[in-house]
């Protein structure tokens, strides 16, 4: 019994090798592959015709540029570009360039024959939009149809939009060439160095005045009152000095006004609306965000074993021409 137990406990262990091994042999690495562009930026606008003009050249460079995709072998490469608006994110101030997503797909080739084409890996990054490269923004609620008074509509909107105009900012870490600035988590900001900061901090009270205004226009919903009551004690116990200081997330003592003048947590920004030059047409590339996995040739090597291809998004960046790629962005001529 014993012996039957060993036995078992020495195949469970060499299960993760034989999984590897079958992997690796499931994709065929020796075939040519081909290169293709396609837009699904959809709209019968000429802006729309123009910005995927523009997609398609900002594809291309890395067609031309990256070693891995100019010579696709064991894979196609599929660029695709995807439109990404809305109403409410064209109505903000601080927005002007048309966003939309670049996505590259390695439609690997399968030993067994065919390809991978459901959600094959990939890398994509965003252009234009002001939503990407730096944490989350913030989720206020505003005026829900179903519920609330209509009269309420377009103060609700105003001060939730206010909100979640606002953002963290990972905290900045180097340039790696003018134009191209890499923040904490990875975050790669490709924008044109001769415009104004495209980030600009908020003070605290300039936070505080935003999220007292939310809830006195949410005070009549349920919690509303309760949560304004709330704040305006926490507002009484900051001082002049904190409440002109920037603002940064997270303070111990308050969790309506969840922030600090004390440079604790990570800076609060806004997307800087003067950054943009507006002489350009909404169609022209001004802003980019990419993603660094920063991965060490350790972990790419572990990832290799566990997945049987090398991570694709690594290669990009790791043979990124960064003085090309600031170059794709739009300036007068």
């Amino acid at each position: 019994m014993q012996k039957i137990c060993r036995l078992f406990f020495v195949l469970f262990l060499l299960v993760p090798l034989f999984t590897q091994a079958q992997k690796a042999s499931e994709f065929n690495f020796s075939k040519q592959g081909s290169w293709s562009f396609k837009s699904n930026i959809n709209g019968n606008r000429a802006e729309f015709a123009a910005l995927t003009k523009n997609v398609a050249v900002v594809a291309e460079w890395f067609h031309q540029n990256i070693p891995i995709m100019t010579n696709p072998k064991g894979f196609d490469l599929s660029a695709v570009s995807w439109g990404i608006w809305d109403n409410r994110y064209k109505k903000r101030n601080c927005n002007y360039s048309i966003r939309c997503e670049l996505n590259f797909g390695f439609q690997m080739f399968l030993t067994s024959g065919g390809k991978w084409t459901v959600e094959p890996p990939s890398y994509e990054f965003d252009i234009n939009n002001t939503e990407t490269g730096h944490g989350t923004n913030f989720n206020f609620n505003g005026f829900d149809e179903t519920k609330d008074n209509a009269s309420l509509e377009v103060s609700m909107n105003k001060t939730a939009g206010e909100l979640n105009d606002l953002f963290q900012v990972f905290p900045f870490e180097k340039e790696i060439v003018p134009g191209v600035s890499l923040y904490g988590d990875g975050q790669l900001i490709v924008f044109n160095p001769d415009r104004p900061p495209f980030w600009i901090p908020v003070t605290l009270k300039e936070l505080a005045d935003i999220t007292l205004a939310y809830y006195t226009a949410f005070k009549s919903k349920e919690m509303g009152e309760i949560m304004l009551d709330q704040l305006k004690k926490e507002l009484a116990e900051l001082t002049d000095e904190e409440l002109s200081a920037p603002a940064y997330q997270g303070d111990p003592k308050h969790f309506v006004l969840n922030a600090n003048g004390r440079k604790e947590g990570l800076q609060i920004m806004r997307f800087n609306p003067d950054y943009w030059d507006r002489s350009l047409p909404a169609s022209a590339i001004q802003f980019m965000t990419l993603w660094n996995p920063r991965m060490s040739e350790v972990e790419m090597d572990e990832f290799y074993k566990n997945n049987g291809y090398k991570h694709f998004g690594q290669q990009i960046i790791s043979s990124m021409n960064w003085n090309g790629l600031a170059g794709l962005i739009s300036r007068k001529k």
